[in-house]
């Protein structure tokens, strides 16, 4: 009589079988199916008004299946518990537990993000302490990629470890441990990298790649080219030592007097290399010698001016 109590003692507290007596060891199922439940716990919208999103990439190195441990049970109840198969696999669980708990903090989750977030389950472990209690440990490993590959937010972990409420099921168990690893993830941090920053020095090494989403792609230039006499072509290319960012050849803007307002969109710069950039100035006209000025991108960016005046010699 005391093993069948213990054993209804078991499975009552998990409440994954509904049993009608406790009369008969027999009638106990040889396999429970174990659906692991996403957590509807409340998640504040913290993370409002992002201007960027992320593509988020789950992987499962260290567990591809829910690491089962009975170790520390009788081997009497051993012998009798069914087996616990749990779906859907621990990456579809994570891959929408996490999707649901970022959406719910307002990250714009989408399948071609600007950046990618990584997420790789290293444990998903449910383990019998005694024949009362189960524990569930979680770890996963995070990390923040931008669009060009680069790691933006260096590999962290959160874990979490909690022990089941009475009578709660393993699969609640499991997705209430998982979204306590999600808890622990640090947030703050991977929200501040898809904001587009006020300056360009507040992102010194975020590097233009054409998608409008940067500091410096948003920084307004005034152009302010004259010339005596007027009616010259003007024409700019870019002069670089760094190489991240390539030399390019004229190209034609317009005449002088010629005043705009544009914002850079040069390819593989920062705001850390762009002391390292030159803006070449072309002021020609017929019957005129040719002549150039070069602006530091940096000293441009600073002032958010690049202007020049020339006064042209005729070509005798």
């Amino acid at each position: 009589m005391k093993k069948v109590k213990c054993i209804s003692g078991i499975f009552l507290m998990l409440a994954m079988v509904v049993m009608t007596s406790c009369m008969s060891v027999q009638k106990l199922p040889k396999t429970v199916q174990v659906p692991l439940v996403v957590s509807s716990q409340s998640v504040p919208t913290t993370y409002r008004n992002l201007e960027k999103t992320v593509r988020l990439n789950v992987t499962s190195t260290g567990a591809e299946d829910v690491m089962y441990d009975d170790s520390n049970l009788p081997e009497r109840v051993r012998r009798i518990l069914p087996q616990y198969i749990f779906v859907p696999s621990v990456r579809e669980f994570a891959a929408d537990a996490t999707t649901s708990y970022m959406q719910r903090m307002c990250f714009g989750v989408t399948p071609n993000g600007d950046f990618r977030f990584d997420v790789d389950v290293k444990t998903f472990k449910m383990k019998w302490i005694d024949e009362t209690s189960v524990e569930c440990e979680i770890v996963i490993n995070y990390k923040l990629l931008d669009g060009a590959g680069q790691t933006v937010v260096a590999s962290s972990t959160a874990s979490s470890r909690i022990t089941l409420a009475s009578a709660e099921q393993f699969g609640n168990g499991l997705g209430r441990a998982y979204a306590e690893a999600l808890n622990n993830v640090n947030w703050d941090r991977i929200a501040k990298c898809l904001m587009v920053a006020n300056t360009p020095k507040q992102e010194a090494n975020v590097q233009v790649a054409g998608a409008g989403d940067t500091a410096l792609e948003h920084t307004v230039i005034r152009w302010y080219i004259t010339s005596t006499p007027q009616g010259a072509d003007v024409s700019w290319r870019v002069v670089s030592s760094t190489p991240d960012v390539a030399n390019t050849n004229s190209n034609f803007v317009g005449s002088t007097p010629y005043e705009t307002t544009e914002s850079f969109d040069i390819k593989g710069m920062t705001y850390n290399n762009s002391g390292n950039i030159q803006i070449e100035i072309s002021c020609e006209k017929s019957g005129y010698i040719t002549q150039r000025k070069r602006f530091n991108l940096r000293q441009a960016i600073d002032q958010k001016e690049i202007s020049a005046k020339f006064n042209l010699i005729k070509d005798e």
